[in-house]
């Protein structure tokens, strides 16, 4: 009886230790040694399997090696949508991340990914593309959901593409989130430059139809963040604003 209990609670133990999540230490020798192909592979088992679907760290580590891998030319034919997927799997990350220990922790990576999309937004921004720039700014929404500045961008572009109720819509959101705002502290250099485009493109719609006001309200309402700008103050003082 006693050799019974003996095999049962090892057993018992056992099942246990399974049971618990997996510290992803392959996932980390796979991104280290620049496996991507592997690393990705092995992400998204994770995020099938139900005990760690909701686990956010095979999401980031699937959104960093197709991040990496939209970097190196070797990968374009076999993984196309590699850029696309590396913005897919960090906003399931976050959504995943409850209480947000995991963007602290990986804080540079999802700046780099946001640096990245609004790189990409500033060339549009550029060639005056508006349309494709619609479906930019909701990727970047993924990248860093309490994004301000893209919110005026969105609201830009929609104006800009005769959308309005659409436009109206994303301008009471902005302007909700810019309200809400209570210290910059934090903030990176990449979310003042978002701010700044999305509140330039803003207002020059609303200067271009002779609406100055709307666009003083708000450029009034940022400029305290801005002033050492000179892309910003160069833009504000040749309205006259």
């Amino acid at each position: 009886m006693k050799r019974l209990f003996l095999i049962l609670l090892t057993f018992g133990l056992t099942a246990t230790s399974f049971a618990q999540p997996p510290n992803y230490d392959d996932l980390l020798i796979y991104f280290a040694d620049g496996d991507y192909e592997k690393l990705v592979k092995k992400a998204e088992k994770y995020t099938l399997e139900d005990e760690t679907k909701n686990d956010p760290l095979p999401y980031l580590y699937c959104s960093k090696g197709n991040f990496e891998m939209s970097k190196d030319q070797k990968y374009a034919e076999d993984y196309p949508k590699a850029y696309n997927d590396a913005i897919k799997f960090a906003g399931k990350s976050l959504r995943k991340d409850k209480n947000g220990d995991m963007f602290s922790e990986h804080k540079n990576y999802f700046t780099d990914l946001k640096k990245a999309v609004v790189e990409d937004l500033k060339n549009m921004v550029d060639e005056e593309d508006f349309n494709r720039m619609r479906g930019t700014i909701m990727k970047l929404q993924r990248v860093d959901p309490s994004d301000v500045g893209s919110h005026f961008l969105m609201t830009a572009a929609l104006f800009r593409i005769k959308d309005k109720s659409g436009a109206k819509l994303a301008l009471k959101e902005a302007l909700a989130q810019l309200d809400a705002v209570e210290s910059v502290e934090n903030w990176r250099e990449v979310d003042f430059e978002m701010l700044r485009i999305g509140i330039i493109e803003y207002s020059k719609y609303r200067i271009d139809l002779r609406q100055d006001q709307f666009a003083k309200d708000v450029l009034n309402k940022v400029k305290q963040w801005f002033e050492e700008d000179e892309e910003f103050m160069r833009f504000y003082d040749q309205y006259g604003l």
